[in-house]
């Protein structure tokens, strides 16, 4: 696909589908590195072929429903890296620790020690400090784990608010925003419970849809809670957004809340940062992280309690002069976690690996 003239031949091993948020990533972190590595291949696991090996090393993006899922029965990654000749750098976007009873704890065990154990698998990136120590504590070696945080996409281009709000039919609401996939970590029944302490000015926007990979019955669920509070006036699914969707919602909203009850580095908080909006986000790890490492990059709350997430809404709406130091933040931590950034520490930890095999 390039030739940079680095000599560090790379191959992409993501998948290249629409409505995915790690094809998404992809397509953020590629043109990054292609400036710097000459990225011979960018395909999906299922297209790999044999000769794709002659390269100086893979590196794979990882998320379980990309392999077949948690369960070991059903995971292919190993069918998948048994065919690697080369060094493997897997950037792990969700883990899941041994939770359940005694059969599921032992499931998932197995499932996490095919998928992040494999011989070919020489270093494991992660976004967040919390999914180091989870992975650690869970028994995989913490010398090959390595924290490299979730790039920022350049700031898309944004039509007025005014037009915005009047195309969404939100003219003189503050407009929450809770952003991605309907996913039970993102805290959308947290969101709805909070809008039920919330006044008529405030509307709230859930804007993402089902994932393709989601079988469940919770976005279901969202939707007949929202009707059972009597919030179809004032809260909304928008379904799966395009670029400029996003870009039309973004523009309209006030304020970003990250209800999550856990993260592995969210696309949608990057986002948000990448569009300079103020964000409120449960008081997770991931989420502290940002907050000390960034001052008024993110204001927290306590995680799984909607009236805590109404009273800062509240809060937020009725102090300006607060709202506008985090919208500062945010543009801050956006200017400091460019993919652009990322794909050069990336490129360290290629580099790295490579010597340490040599």
């Amino acid at each position: 696909m390039s030739d940079s003239g680095s000599g560090l031949s790379v191959c992409m091993i993501t998948p290249r589908r629409r409505k995915c948020g790690v094809a998404d990533y992809a397509s953020y972190l590629l043109p990054e590195l292609l400036r710097l590595v000459d990225v011979r291949h960018a395909v999906d696991s299922a297209d790999f072929a044999d000769e794709m090996n002659a390269v100086d090393i893979a590196h794979i993006q990882h998320q379980y429903f990309l392999f077949g899922g948690v369960a070991p029965w059903k995971n292919r990654f190993r069918l998948f890296a048994n065919r690697l000749r080369v060094p493997a750098v897997m950037t792990v976007h969700e883990f899941v620790e041994p939770v359940g009873n005694i059969a599921a704890r032992a499931a998932i065990r197995i499932t996490n020690r095919i998928n992040f154990e494999h011989r070919a698998i020489k270093r494991l990136v992660v976004h967040t400090g919390a999914d180091r120590e989870r992975m650690a504590a869970s028994g995989i070696d913490d010398s090959r784990i390595i924290v490299v945080r979730h790039g920022v996409p350049p700031s898309p281009r944004l039509p007025s608010r005014e037009d915005a709000r009047r195309s969404l039919g939100l003219e003189g609401k503050f407009v929450v925003t809770l952003f991605g996939f309907l996913s039970r970590r993102k805290g959308h029944a947290v969101a709805i419970e909070a809008m039920r302490y919330l006044p008529d000015g405030v509307s709230m926007l859930l804007a993402g849809g089902r994932h393709a990979d989601d079988y469940t019955s919770y976005p279901d669920d969202i939707e007949q809670m929202i009707t059972m509070h009597g919030l179809n006036k004032r809260a909304r699914i928008t379904g799966y957004l395009e670029p400029e969707q996003v870009a039309n919602v973004m523009s309209a909203t006030d304020l970003i809340i990250a209800p999550f009850t856990e993260s592995s580095g969210s696309g949608s908080l990057a986002m948000a940062f990448s569009c300079g909006k103020p964000i409120l986000g449960s008081r997770i790890a991931p989420h502290v992280e940002i907050e000390e490492e960034s001052t008024r990059a993110i204001r927290l709350f306590a995680p799984n309690e909607g009236e805590a997430l109404a009273q800062e809404i509240r809060h937020l709406r009725h102090d300006p002069d607060l709202l506008r130091e985090y919208i500062v933040g945010a543009a801050r931590y956006a200017a400091s976690h460019s993919y652009a950034r990322m794909a050069e520490e990336t490129v360290n930890i290629y580099r790295s690996t490579l010597e340490r095999l040599s």
